[in-house]
């Protein structure tokens, strides 16, 4: 079943193998080049990328193949969603898949939602609330899991740039950027071969 530790153990221990099959589905099946989509998914893709740099850089090592956490961070993109990392993978897929084909944006919206807030989200969450219980708790109730609330935002400005380092989130975050520019820049080209 799906929702058991061991099925969403799987599915978070292979969660950056289904982002490469998604990856290499879209550069593979494109629908064509439209500037339009091209226009709206590039900020999606830059927003994307700098929120996991951000998020890279707050946080110990979070390349792992099980659920782990030295210390729960609140700061920083943590300050205002529980999970930043998988935010910025919603806007880069989502950017990609609305460059290749509105079917492509609706397929991967579909199966974002069912991964990461279904599966993955909940998985790690299990984990969290047995490591920091009443302190994971009222983050949990204080702070939204993907989608930021502006409401909220403003009294935590002072969090934005706290505990950032850019080394650790260049170190962390260095393949990502160069596997999402590639990626990028594969489907540009295939787009336009398209055309």
């Amino acid at each position: 079943m799906i929702g058991d530790a061991g099925a969403s153990g799987i599915v978070f221990k292979y969660r950056g193998l289904l982002w490469g099959l998604f990856g290499l589905a879209v550069l593979t099946l494109p629908a064509g080049f439209s500037p339009v989509r091209t226009a709206v998914a590039v900020p999606l893709l830059l927003g994307g990328q700098i929120l996991r740099f951000w998020a890279a850089g707050v946080i110990p090592k979070y390349r792992t193949l099980v659920v782990g956490a030295p210390r729960l961070v609140t700061w920083g993109p943590y300050a205002f969603i529980r999970n930043p990392l998988y935010a910025g993978n919603a806007l880069l897929g989502f950017g990609w898949a609305l460059m290749a084909g509105l079917l492509w944006a609706a397929a991967f919206a579909a199966v974002f939602f069912i991964l990461y807030p279904v599966i993955i989200i909940p998985y790690e969450e299990n984990f969290l609330i047995g490591r920091f219980r009443e302190e994971y708790a009222a983050y949990r109730s204080a702070t939204p899991s993907l989608l930021p609330s502006l409401i909220d935002a403003r009294g935590k400005a002072a969090d934005i740039l706290a505990g950032f380092d850019m080394a650790s989130s260049w170190f962390m975050e260095r393949h990502s950027l160069f596997m999402n520019l590639i990626v990028t820049v594969l489907l540009c080209v295939r787009l336009f071969a398209l055309d």
